[in-house]
């Protein structure tokens, strides 16, 4: 039986990776060939992350964890869309990850591109509906210029909707075995913005 960080031990650890991280002190952690042998027939993260899919936000680097720490899904804009929703509910119903963390980052594609609805029908069919679905969740909150403002939202929003969209993930927040947290990372000074925590929906 693995003993399993509660969420708020495994946000302390992120964050104290990421400082690391920060730091120019990185120790690299679980890199090493037996641990790598040791993770080949099963797998205990301690927490997954919902990223965007830019080259220049690479996750594991970013909070200073090694083999089998992080169990990450990656899209162009860290969507939730339905296949990341399912997966992130592997990663709690199969993995018992306690803490999801939904990382947007400064000056991403995907939220730019969903302020400029112009540009909509130039792009391919499965782009347009993943870029439209971050437009819709903007106008909803009145944002249509400030990139920043609408990148911050875009992770805020996407946090709120593993909640809102799946009954396992809220039934896990509710019982405090997970935490969701929205975070930005800015591409500028490297550094973190802990957005929010997200509560659980209230069930009718």
């Amino acid at each position: 039986m693995v003993d399993r960080p509660s969420p708020e031990t495994a946000l302390a650890l992120l964050k104290a990776g990421h400082q690391r991280f920060l730091d120019g002190t990185p120790l690299h952690p679980h890199m090493d060939v037996d641990h790598l042998n040791a993770l080949a027939e099963q797998q205990h993260p301690i927490a997954a992350v919902l990223g965007c899919a830019d080259s220049r936000v690479p996750v594991e680097l970013l909070f200073d964890t090694g083999f089998g720490d992080l169990f990450v899904a990656r899209n162009a804009g860290n969507v939730a869309l339905a296949g990341m929703v399912g997966t992130l509910e592997y990663a709690v119903e199969v993995l018992k990850v306690p803490l999801i963390v939904v990382l947007g980052h400064e000056r991403c594609g995907a939220v730019a591109a969903a302020l400029r609805p112009q540009n909509l029908d130039l792009l391919p069919h499965s782009l347009a509906q993943l870029v439209g679905q971050i437009r819709l969740e903007l106008l909803a909150a009145g944002i249509d210029r400030d990139l920043d403002q609408a990148c911050r939202h875009n992770a805020i929003r996407g946090a709120q909707r593993l909640a809102g969209s799946s009954v396992l993930l809220n039934d896990a927040l509710r019982s405090g075995q997970l935490r969701i947290e929205a975070a930005r990372y800015d591409l500028d000074d490297s550094c973190l913005d802990w957005l929010c925590s997200v509560a659980p929906v209230p069930v009718r």
